[in-house]
């Protein structure tokens, strides 16, 4: 493409005189003048090869064309646009049903624990209702092998960075496991763990520390589309919900707890697919990734534990040593 350049200074377009003008019309005085500035730079014009004039206005008017066609059509275009990314955006819907207050009702006589459960009582619905999110969004939760990766395999989301005499208070982080995948798509399973603090100075902290939540990611590998998720904290058990308050500086004397069971808490994506309608190529059974999962998360879990009945006859066949542990509680994740 040929770039026009700036013009020659003044004295190049002055009158050239009469002599000048008898031998020239005045559409190639124009012509000579274009070419003149499309070749500036030098004084002679005359081995100068120049665009014929009707290769000139066919450029004009494949120009014009085109301009009109960008112009007529951006419209149409930038609708498009927007109608494919707001396709692409997925509405997430918060559900939530507030603490039953009876659940307080052994503490709210102290004035100390009236202050310090304001952050609780005060919450009765959840602060967003709805929101838009890109499936670029969801891209944490991925597996880092992608579609190479096999159900069963499990992975860290946000890593456990307490220090060894914290791991009685465990789980902490987040993990997944991959469920299920066809030659597109994946379905991941994942858990994590999270403590809040509701209330702000001058009030003393309030920790809500729900016993997991636990969530669902189906998602298209090929066009990044978000087919299924949810997550909530789990409501199968009678208890799931720990809070902890202090009414007094000191953490050891002063520290107030209870556990109770919460109704609701949930997102959950608008319009999402049934996961079970899907034909998965390989998978694991809900329940053998959920125990990944809590292998992961939980680290007497990576122990085999049996009845003494079964360690007898498996030691006998095995020739080994029978271990015996004795509980005062139980072997089960108490969270889901």
């Amino acid at each position: 493409m040929t770039s026009l350049r700036k013009r020659k200074p003044v004295e190049a377009d002055v009158d050239r005189g009469p002599h000048e003008e008898d031998h020239v019309t005045e559409d190639e005085s124009r012509e000579d003048k274009v070419d003149e500035g499309l070749n500036e730079g030098g004084n002679d014009h005359q081995g100068v090869a120049r665009v014929p004039p009707f290769r000139k206005y066919l450029l004009y008017s494949l120009t014009f064309l085109l301009g009109f066609a960008v112009i007529w059509l951006w419209p149409f275009a930038c609708q498009t646009s927007k109608h494919m990314n707001d396709a692409t955006l997925l509405t997430l819907r918060t559900h939530f049903t507030p603490v039953d207050p009876k659940a307080f009702d052994s503490f709210i006589d102290r004035e100390e624990s009236r202050s310090s459960l304001h952050g609780i009582l005060s919450w009765k619905t959840a602060s967003v209702a709805w929101s838009w999110k890109h499936p670029s969004s969801f891209a944490p939760l991925l597996p880092a092998e992608g579609m190479d990766a096999n159900p069963g395999y499990v992975w860290r989301l946000i890593p456990d960075t307490a220090l060894g005499f914290m791991y009685r208070y465990g789980p902490r982080g987040a993990a997944a496991v991959l469920r299920g995948k066809t030659f597109d798509c994946l379905d991941i399973i994942f858990r994590l763990h999270a403590e809040y603090q509701l209330n702000t100075p001058p009030r003393r902290p309030l920790w809500f520390t729900p016993a997991a939540f636990l969530g669902r990611l189906v998602i298209n590998m090929t066009d990044q589309t978000v087919q299924h998720f949810d997550m909530e904290v789990p409501i199968q058990q009678q208890l799931n919900l720990d809070l902890e308050w202090l009414i007094g500086p000191n953490e050891d004397e002063d520290m107030e707890v209870t556990i109770t069971h919460l109704k609701q808490m949930r997102l959950s994506a608008e319009g999402s697919l049934d996961p079970e309608s899907l034909a998965w190529s390989q998978e694991i059974t809900h329940k053998q990734a959920h125990d990944l999962l809590q292998k992961e998360l939980y680290r007497y879990k990576q122990v085999e534990y049996h009845n003494f009945t079964e360690a007898f006859i498996r030691s006998s066949r095995e020739s080994r040593p029978i271990h015996t542990l004795l509980l005062w509680g139980v072997l089960e994740d108490q969270s889901c």
